[in-house]
């Protein structure tokens, strides 16, 4: 009798196991082919969108001075009109916009559109130039963290955190690739910080590059509506779209606005393997080009 209940304990084990694999095996072809409709969903959003020589990529990687960026160009571009909805009906995010199987809407040119994707996913033959924002990879691991956990996972700890920021290697892949260019694009680098304290300086710089006509009003207008306190005041304006699932909405997108405080994060042990993957990736390249 005793054997028996060990064979059939065996046995529920095993049929448990089976339904674990094949629970696992379904869910990865679901991803799969989910992810594949995703891509062509885009590249069908791509081809309505069309492309310009005048389009003005805002590349960056999540949490890198995007939302900045694309306020400032929008100031220097147009009339600085601040009555849309949303900063994504007048610089889109055309990956997130075909995600969400929206249409894409007509803008007059020069169109300024948002990108976090992968250098790797960026055709050669793309028209139009880049500006490409390059931000402290501590400052980006503690404020997608805090993202995250006002966001989606209240319970989240920093530790967990930055172990899966390390084991991804996501910052560092990124950051290496882009400034790296290998296809040879048409990029104006900008660090952060120096757009965070020299504001003046890299806006001019940005005038230079995509030969803008600005007046002196466009550019205060630029500093003033880019400023920390105007954004926050205006979050609803800047924050993640949807929202639907977000724990918190809003309150937290615009969170500071400072560099350099995300080493105060970091353990002695945590810095270490930060600087490590650092040296090995992205140095190389940020001394070159800063």
């Amino acid at each position: 009798m005793e054997k028996d209940n060990q064979y059939e304990e065996k046995g529920y084990v095993l049929i448990i196991k089976l339904l674990k694999s094949l629970n696992k095996f379904f869910t990865g072809i679901a991803a799969y082919f989910s992810g594949l409709e995703n891509k062509i969903y885009f590249q069908k959003y791509k081809l309505r969108f069309g492309e310009r020589d005048s389009d003005i990529y805002i590349s960056t990687f999540p949490k890198s001075g995007t939302t900045l960026t694309q306020v400032i160009l929008y100031c220097l571009t147009t009339e600085g009109k601040m009555n849309f909805n949303h900063i994504y009906d007048v610089s889109p995010w055309i990956r997130n916009a075909s995600y969400l199987r929206q249409k894409p809407i007509d803008l007059p040119s020069p169109r300024l559109i948002k990108t976090h994707d992968n250098y790797k996913d960026f055709p050669k033959n793309t028209k139009g130039k880049v500006i490409y924002i390059h931000r402290s990879g501590m400052d980006v691991a503690t404020s997608m963290y805090n993202q995250q956990k006002n966001y989606n996972n209240s319970d989240l700890t920093f530790d967990n955190y930055i172990k899966s920021f390390f084991s991804s290697k996501n910052w560092f892949n990124h950051s290496k690739s882009w400034m790296e260019n290998k296809k040879g694009l048409t990029i104006l680098y900008i660090r952060y910080e120096d757009l965070i304290k020299n504001k003046r300086k890299e806006i001019e710089r940005i005038i230079e590059f995509f030969d803008l006509n600005c007046t002196e009003m466009a550019i205060k207008r630029a500093i003033q509506f880019s400023g920390f306190d105007h954004m926050k005041k205006n979050e609803s304006k800047f924050g993640d779209q949807p929202v639907e699932k977000k724990e918190k909405v809003f309150t937290e997108f615009i969170r500071s606005g400072k560099s350099g405080e995300g080493k105060s994060m970091f353990s002695d042990e945590q810095a270490k393997t930060f600087n490590k993957l650092y040296n090995e990736k992205v140095k190389e390249f940020e001394q070159k080009i800063f």
